[in-house]
């Protein structure tokens, strides 16, 4: 587990972001979220050595990032038991409330379920430090939240749905096994065009005009962040969606972060890129 405290509020706003605008990139990531706003300095500094000793006598084969901010704890990882994760944070209460007979709150987020409502809660407690955009994904009845929301952008939608109805994929992926599961997944709802390589994106993109993309990020003559970056350059209201089988925190953040809609993590599931579909198609 790494664990950072330079800059740390602000990389947390960064990937509250990112988890707000699509929850479902994020499915088996969990993310513990401790409270210390009503303790001393000086009791502050020994909870994040508690915190620390704490995640790493638990999490230790744990992937993720602890963030150590200004007021709280934030534990995001992944590949560990939920019962795990909950009982690193009881531990750390524990210890705080022995100490100073005040108990932390804290909260255990399946961010893959409730990644939204995670983000919620780290705007509105930091809503005078961030201002940092995240997609709606649900109704809000705090007004004063709204305005960090930046509303899901469709630009192109059914209107370019071919004559036969059905939606327009192009597939970026050079594994032809994945690719013939893709095409398989998706055969009853959608007209399939595949490049093997990021060289054939550009010409494919332009000539084929795709309604979504499943872009792999790792092909075998360049990287996807940088089609990526070409294609929203070149057409901003592009529905991209990231493949990889490499589903850090990393590259899960920086591909919502530089427009992708979404990210599949490989071995996928077939519900996951339906949902993508449909959900430009207005139907998720």
């Amino acid at each position: 587990m790494e664990i950072l405290y330079i800059n740390a509020d602000q990389k947390v706003a960064n990937i509250a972001s990112s988890i707000g605008q699509n929850p479902l990139s994020w499915q088996g990531w969990h993310c513990l979220h401790i409270q210390l706003t009503d303790i001393s300095d000086e009791l502050k500094q020994d909870s994040f050595l508690w915190a620390k000793s704490i995640v790493e006598s638990y999490l230790h084969n744990a992937e993720g990032r602890v963030y150590f901010c200004d007021h709280d704890i934030h534990v995001i990882c992944k590949n560990v038991p939920n019962n795990i994760v909950q009982q690193a944070g009881e531990q750390i209460i524990e210890l705080v409330y022995n100490e100073s007979n005040i108990t932390p709150a804290y909260e255990l987020y399946d961010l893959g379920q409730h990644g939204f409502t995670y983000a919620q809660n780290v705007f509105k407690q930091n809503s005078n430090i961030f201002s940092m955009p995240v997609t709606d994904c649900e109704e809000l009845e705090d007004v004063s939240f709204k305005n960090f929301i930046k509303p899901a952008q469709h630009d192109k939608k059914t209107q370019t749905l071919n004559p036969d109805g059905f939606i327009r994929v192009l597939l970026a992926e050079d594994d032809p096994v994945t690719r013939w599961m893709v095409r398989n997944a998706l055969k009853n709802e959608c007209e399939f065009a595949t490049a093997p390589v990021a060289s054939k994106v550009y010409s494919m993109y332009s000539a084929y005009q795709p309604d979504v993309v499943f872009l792999d990020i790792d092909l075998p003559d360049g990287n996807g962040f940088t089609v990526l970056e070409w294609i929203m350059r070149n057409d901003p209201g592009a529905y991209v969606v990231m493949f990889s089988s490499n589903d850090d925190l990393d590259n899960i953040s920086n591909a919502i972060e530089q427009g992708a809609r979404g990210f599949v993590a490989k071995p996928f599931l077939k519900e996951n890129l339906l949902h993508y579909v449909r959900s430009y198609a207005g139907q998720a």
